[in-house]
């Protein structure tokens, strides 16, 4: 997806309109010869690394958003016109209908601030907000052509607080020139936006003269007569059970950009639910609003308690809307937990036999241990589907708990290979992983109607 974006963006050096859960990755510092010749080094032996799902599908919302927003603006759908290869990205904003008819309904709100530093110039386009999230556009681009590699190293608005954020996890080819990303803010309930978004973004840059760290900092402006206001809720209060396993759907709350319904799964449930393969939204047309898949696609109240996002149907105004399902990834809570024997290099427990570690190794960057898993998986659902398979929290036999703040995932077909980073330890063995979602489902028809 990435290549991609970089060849479009290579034909739109005067674009600077409008443009739109986790993860960064930290680059060490102060040892710019590593760096450097580390990056070489894996231009010989990379490995396609797909990082956790919510950076992941951050990453896909980068760039069906930016391309909504040259689609519908009067102003900005004239300025495409004068640039040659922008057109063919225009389709991607199918990937969201809800972004879609919030832009088409005027939505976008113009910045256009730039600032220059270390050789590149960034400029903020535009902002979508509305009381539930705001997503951020920015171009980067690479005024001085020095080849380097450029990190994501964190954002934050400083005049905020309750406010998640979410992005895709960007390292940019050596020989980039331009590129369009997004940055989307999840205001906490009851949190009031201000009339000015404090934006602070912070950069690493590696080149082969030097690595340096920049920060930025730009004053948004936002409009909030624009989405003040505007939602619509709906009391559900609707229990199902999918194969003995009882689950309350709560409050819907239909936002511009997105909605959000809670969802609540009995304590008593002897199976922990991940995920609903195919619940989505659906209206007297038959029209489907499907869950958020290049976005944030939820966000986890409690043990029991979600809240899960689809795309909008705020401006379609339906007459009548239904919430369906019939498959959700589940697995036995006693099956949950997953022990690595470090001197063995064996699973002692795993969920089933379609788990298997293949290895245990060392990253040649830091040290760090890596537990190599392969997970066999055949069902047509899981095609060209990757899982945040562990939680990132982890314990040894002794039961202190560990962090790992890294996952990879690779493969095709029925096998994909999974990695888990460790941090250099004297762990007393087993380890115990915790499995976060996995191909195992239940199955049953929920077909709940709203209005």
């Amino acid at each position: 997806m990435n290549e991609y974006r970089d060849e479009q963006a290579r034909e739109l050096p005067e674009l600077e309109a409008m443009k739109d859960y986790m993860e960064d990755i930290p680059i060490p510092f102060g040892i710019d010869a590593t760096i450097w010749s580390g990056i070489k080094a894996g231009r010989q032996r990379r490995r396609r690394r797909v990082f956790s799902r919510m950076a992941a599908y951050t990453a896909c919302l980068l760039l069906v958003v930016s391309v909504a927003s040259v689609r519908f603006s009067p102003e900005v759908a004239a300025y495409v016109g004068e640039i040659p290869g922008l057109k063919p990205l225009v389709e991607l904003i199918h990937y969201d209908k809800g972004l879609e008819l919030a832009i088409d309904n005027d939505f976008m709100q113009p910045v256009a601030l730039s600032e220059k530093q270390d050789g590149i110039k960034m400029t903020i386009d535009g902002i979508i907000a509305d009381e539930s999230r705001i997503i951020v556009f920015y171009t980067l681009e690479n005024v001085d052509g020095q080849k380097s590699v450029v990190h994501f190293q964190g954002v934050r608005l400083t005049n905020v607080k309750n406010m998640s954020s979410s992005y895709g996890s960007a390292a940019f080819e050596e020989d980039w020139q331009i590129r369009q990303e997004t940055i989307e803010f999840q205001p906490e309930d009851g949190t009031r936006l201000p009339d000015t978004l404090e934006l602070e973004m912070k950069f690493n840059k590696v080149s082969e003269a030097a690595t340096t760290d920049t920060v930025w900092h730009f004053s948004i402006p936002v409009d909030k007569a624009k989405f003040e206001g505007l939602k619509e809720t709906y009391d559900l209060n609707q229990t199902v059970t999918v194969e003995g396993q009882r689950i309350t759907f709560g409050t819907m709350t239909v936002y511009p950009t997105r909605i959000g319904v809670e969802v609540n799964y009995d304590p008593a449930n002897t199976k922990k639910l991940f995920y609903f393969d195919d619940l989505r939204l659906v209206d007297e047309r038959g029209e489907e609003f499907g869950s958020i898949m290049n976005g944030v696609s939820g966000s986890t109240l409690d043990e029991n308690r979600q809240v899960l996002y689809f795309q909008s149907n705020y401006f379609k105004k339906p007459k009548h809307l239904y919430l369906r399902a019939s498959s959700i990834r589940a697995l036995d809570k006693a099956k949950r937990e997953v022990n690595v024997d470090l001197e063995q290099k064996k699973l002692t427990t795993r969920p089933d036999s379609q788990l298997t570690l293949k290895d245990i190794g060392n990253s040649a960057d830091d040290g760090q241990g890596i537990l190599i898993f392969e997970l066999k998986n055949d069902n047509p659902l899981d095609q060209d589907r990757m899982y945040s398979l562990f939680e990132s929290k982890y314990k040894d036999a002794s039961g202190k708990s560990f962090e790992s703040h890294m996952t990879g995932s690779s493969g095709n077909g029925s096998d994909t290979e999974y990695e888990y980073y460790i941090p250099k330890e004297k762990y007393q063995s087993p380890l115990t992983l915790f499995i976060q979602d996995y191909p195992t489902r239940i199955h049953g028809d929920i077909d709940i109607k709203i209005k």
